[in-house]
């Protein structure tokens, strides 16, 4: 099984600059990577990196006049397993802990690397197309004039419950099974950008299929940039 957290560069990696460099002199953020070539030559690059993260714990304080919290902050160190496509312009973390790696590399790619956002609905669809099965949905829609009941409509299905267009709205997550290239491909999607697939032990099918089925249904939004007129008004 390999399951990821994607997160996309927003701009072209320069081909002197595509790669992941590795540390392991002791000192953080350590990367242990192998590469191998995956698809038309180009390379896709994996391993374990370990960095230190900020951490915010509750300490607490017990007296006479009852029982008192506050936030203290620390440092950790995180690992996470990774996969990458540096020319593609892509980066896949086990955990969103893990996404301190998108920040290093954002250095050595010259980048701006953002947690994408995943359209599940047409992932769906496109399962369907290629009369792949479904065994999870997760769904919601927006209020619709007819709920009496002030809220969103949300839940999830499964097994025999769980077909495509099956719930309402929009995909937040869904549980796939179809054949790639002739191989069986099973997990499960979230919309964001949460992708597991379960029979994935080889690196370079996992990153041919992220490449191939995953990344058309993803995107990133890039927060607003402050222009200096907007900074003197």
């Amino acid at each position: 099984m390999r399951r990821v957290i994607i997160g996309l560069a927003t701009s072209g990696v320069s081909e002197d600059r595509q790669k992941v460099p590795s540390n392991l002199d002791g000192s953080y953020p350590a990367i242990d990577v192998e590469e191998r070539t995956y698809l038309d030559g180009e390379s896709v690059h994996f391993g374990t990196a370990a960095g230190r993260i900020d951490t915010q714990e509750t300490d607490v304080h017990i007296d006479e006049r009852g029982i008192h919290t506050e936030r203290v902050e620390g440092r950790e160190v995180n690992v996470t397993d990774f996969i990458c496509d540096p020319a593609a312009g892509w980066v896949g973390v086990d955990s969103s802990n893990g996404d301190w790696l998108f920040e290093t590399l954002m250095g050595v790619w010259n980048a701006n690397i953002l947690r994408c956002e995943l359209d599940v609905t047409a992932f769906a669809k496109h399962v369907d197309d290629q009369d792949g099965n479904c065994w999870q949905i997760g769904y919601k829609h927006d209020l619709d004039d007819d709920d009496d009941d002030g809220q969103a409509k949300s839940g999830t299905m499964f097994h025999r419950d769980a077909h495509f267009g099956a719930g309402s709205g929009q995909y937040t997550q869904f549980g796939y099974s179809y054949l790639f290239d002739d191989q069986f491909v099973r997990g499960t999607v979230a919309q964001s950008g949460y992708v597991a697939e379960f029979n994935a032990d080889n690196p370079e099918f996992f990153a041919r299929w992220l490449k191939e089925e995953i990344l058309p249904f993803c995107s990133v939004d890039e927060p607003p940039q402050t222009t200096i007129s907007e900074v003197r008004r």
